[in-house]
Order: structure tokens, then sequence, then C-alpha cells
């Protein structure tokens, strides 16, 4: 286990490249002043590297996973310190997380599973498993129920239905995205993803070359298209905030917001947000009036693991 451990952050240093810091830069309409950040940490810090967080429906809790084995950590933000909630175990792994309906969904990077969680009773609920060779990485749950997940190193989009969310099982479907997405080898391709439009419209990132996608899918199939923006490079976690995207690069450390035009056919950058508390980010939630990001710190992995809370004030 140790070994598959130091393989799975040695493969994530990939995608979330050593931290850095940088004053505040806008490049919106002037500056405000911003509340101090709150630093939650996660107590023990004994689980691997933390990767990501979901709040409940935008509101004062939040789960963060643990990459090492697949651990969920519960916090409040109210409370600095983020403590076990449901432990992990060999074989497992917590990398993109998403909160919906009283239920957590995990997507498990190398294990190739999704499981999904009852947050009431912290009972298993569902298992899904996309096979070997790929790494999940991040996931979405639409307005209907149907969850999308990403694949870095497999150029699939997995799809699960709600009826197989509410069923528990089920094998997902797998959406393929090349030729319009050219996967890389070796490299995090496809990592975050959000949904517009109730679900009907998805936008991606593909971390190592920096770009943007629009996936709508339509009854006759998925129609995909790169979205008109500068490069992302290492960008990971996405998050659609009053009509902004924002997407987390790794290196240097930073919150890059950006506006969609034309249907998400282009985006303008708008502001980059830096924080001296920021050590290698991979992913952000909005919970209340902050902005979660986790610092999944692959690059020296220093304890305690921690999460940012920056104030959205100025922001939207």
């Amino acid at each position: 286990m140790k070994q598959r451990r130091n393989i799975l952050v040695a493969m994530l240093g990939i995608a979330v490249l050593a931290s850095g810091s940088v004053a505040l830069a806008d490049h919106g309409k002037g500056k405000s002043k911003s509340k101090p950040t709150k630093v939650f940490t996660l107590d023990p810090s004994t689980h691997g590297n933390p990767e990501g967080v979901a709040s409940t429906n935008h509101g004062r809790v939040f789960f963060v996973g643990a990459t090492g084995d697949g651990t969920i950590y519960r916090g409040t933000i109210d409370n600095p310190t983020v403590s076990e909630f449901i432990l992990g175990g060999s074989g497992k792994s917590a990398i993109g997380l998403e909160v919906a309906r009283g239920k957590l969904y995990v997507a498990g990077g190398m294990t190739g599973k999704v499981l999904v969680y009852d947050l009431g009773t912290k009972d298993l609920i569902g298992t899904f498993d996309t096979g070997s060779g790929g790494f999940l990485n991040d996931l979405v749950v639409t307005r209907k129920g149907d969850v999308f997940v990403t694949d870095s190193f497999r150029s699939t989009l997995w799809h699960i239905t709600a009826a197989q969310v509410r069923a528990g099982s089920g094998a997902p479907a797998g959406i393929p995205v090349e030729p319009e997405i050219h996967y890389t080898a070796g490299q995090f391709n496809l990592n975050g993803i959000v949904a517009r439009k109730g679900g009907r419209q998805l936008v991606v990132v593909q971390s190592n070359e920096g770009k943007l996608f629009r996936i709508a899918l339509k009854s006759s199939g998925r129609l995909i298209r790169q979205i008109a923006a500068d490069p992302l490079v290492g960008g990971d976690g996405l998050l659609l905030d009053h009509g902004r995207l924002i997407v987390v690069q790794g290196s240097p450390a930073a919150l890059k917001f950006l506006k969609l035009h034309g249907d998400a056919t282009r985006a303008d950058l708008r502001a980059t947000r830096t924080d001296p508390t920021l050590r290698g980010p991979s992913t952000v939630d909005r919970a209340k009036n902050l902005y979660l990001v986790v610092n999944a710190d692959f690059a020296t992995s220093t304890t305690p693991f921690t999460v940012s809370g920056l104030s959205r004030k100025g922001e939207h």
C-alpha cells in the first residue's frame, strides 16, 4: 500500500506542480480589500495529501478527501479544525468530491471507481467501476442527478445516470472525447469539470495543455468545442460562481476568474487571486462567503495539510 501511495503522489505531482505565491493581481475594475484568509487544518493529517473539496449547497459545512486511503474529512467554516468523518482504507482514494441531495460523490483516481455515501448515515450506498488504466479526477452532479466524471488518462468522459445512483450500482457509460480533445499518454489530460444549463452543457479543463472545452450533451450525441481563452496550463479544479468560471492553478498558486461569452465559446480573464497561505492548490468550492481552496501540496507534502478560506468579497 505504501508503494501504491508513493506512485499516486508522484503521478499527481505532474498535474499539481510546485506551489508558489505572488502578489494579488486584479484585471477587473479596480481592487477591494478582502477579509483575512481563514486557514483550516486537517487533523490528523495522516491519510495522504488532500485533493477534493465540496460544500453542502454553498453552506457552512464542507468535506475534504484524502488521496492516500480515501478518508473523508468534515469541517465547518467557523471551526479551524477539519476532522475525520468517514475513514478510508486500503485500495481507496478520494480525488474529486461533490455533494448533492444528501449524498457525497467521490471520484477515486487510479482505483477506477466512483463511490457514493449517504451523509446522514455515512454508509456507502453506491459503487461504480470504470475498470483499470484510468484516473478518475473530478465529477459533477447535474440537477437531474446524473453524474459526469473526467478521466485524466483515458480519453473518456464517464456517465452515471440518476437511476443508477438510486439503484446503487450499474456500469458507467463511456463518452469518447477524442479526436476533439487530444490525449497525451503519461500526462494529466482532462481534470476539473462544471455543469451549465442544468447539465446539458459541461465545461472541462485539460491540465497538460491548459485548454478549456465546452461539451454539449444532446440526444443525437455530444458536441465538443474548444473555448477560446488564454492558456491555463496546470488548470485543475473548476467552480462556477455568479457567472464567472474560477480555475485553480498549482504553480504559481492562483485562482483565475474568467467570464464566459457566446454560450461558452470564449472566455476572458477578469482577475487573478493569490494568497500567501496557498500551497500547491488543487481545487476550490464555495462555502457561504468563502472560497475553500485545498492545499494539496504534492511538491513538499508538508504536514499538517490545510484548506485556505479566501473571502469572496470583491470577487462577484
